[in-house]
């Protein structure tokens, strides 16, 4: 089924998805849990929705997308995926880097057939608060090396306070909580020029994206990094941005 997914995906004009066993094992346990328990669905009574069985094996990833078949055989399966739009636009997707395949014998429907679970996903990397905290200053000299400038100077003063502020952001990262920071920062800096702060949630650091104010000239920046939860308790990254402008 891999060659199959990667021989449609390549008739369509799209790079070919690497094949992840860690994915194969999560897409196979959801095979055989419908299988044994007699429903066909993305959200198992058991196991809960793919971002549940994705952090349960601590899988970390950007994206992640399901198809799911019941089919004679693996041609068939394929074959029927590719015709439903849905599933067809999981199978091209151009978010997607890595697949994986759980195939148990013994449908739902028909105990003759196949059950089939494909799992895609962009992994993303674990990083420590320390490592996130490099990965956005990367990120930003990335950004600001594209339109031509200087890697961005870092303010000692600003990076102290972004720290010292960190704790103030809930996970939510919410503009009235932004404001309030950056009214303390304004008072507590003791600098001339404008400061604005910025915020964001993200499963990991390399899917930070650079806010345009700090693509100016003339900017110096203090940068925070913490752990944090999303809406359904599974791991991300809180980054506090303090830009400053001359």
């Amino acid at each position: 089924m891999h060659t199959m997914i990667n021989r449609d995906r390549a008739a369509a004009g799209q790079p070919p998805l690497a094949y992840d066993e860690r994915l194969a094992d999560i897409a196979r346990a959801h095979a055989l849990d419908m299988h044994q328990h007699l429903f066909f669905a993305h959200e198992s009574p058991n196991t809960g929705t793919l971002d549940d069985r994705l952090a349960r094996a601590s899988y970390l990833v950007a994206v992640a997308r399901e198809n799911l078949a019941e089919a004679p055989n693996v041609p068939q399966a394929e074959d029927g995926l590719m015709k439903s739009p849905h599933h067809h636009e999981n199978l091209m997707a151009t978010d997607i880097t890595h697949v994986g395949v759980g195939i148990v014998t013994g449908g739902v429907k028909d105990p003759r057939n196949l059950v089939v679970v494909q799992v895609f996903a962009r992994p993303v990397e674990r990083q420590t608060p320390e490592q996130a905290k490099a990965t956005v200053l990367e990120r930003i000299n990335q950004a600001r090396a594209a339109k031509g400038l200087g890697a961005v100077t870092i303010d000692g003063t600003l990076d102290k306070l972004a720290e010292a502020h960190l704790s103030d952001l809930p996970d939510a990262v919410s503009d009235g909580a932004l404001s309030s920071i950056g009214k303390a920062v304004l008072q507590e800096a003791h600098r001339q020029g404008s400061i604005l702060v910025t915020g964001a949630r993200v499963v990991s650091a390399t899917e930070y994206t650079t806010p345009s104010a700090v693509l100016g000239p003339h900017v110096s920046i203090g940068v925070a990094t913490g752990r944090a939860k999303d809406e359904l308790g599974h791991e991300a990254m809180k980054i506090l941005v303090i830009i400053g402008t001359d």
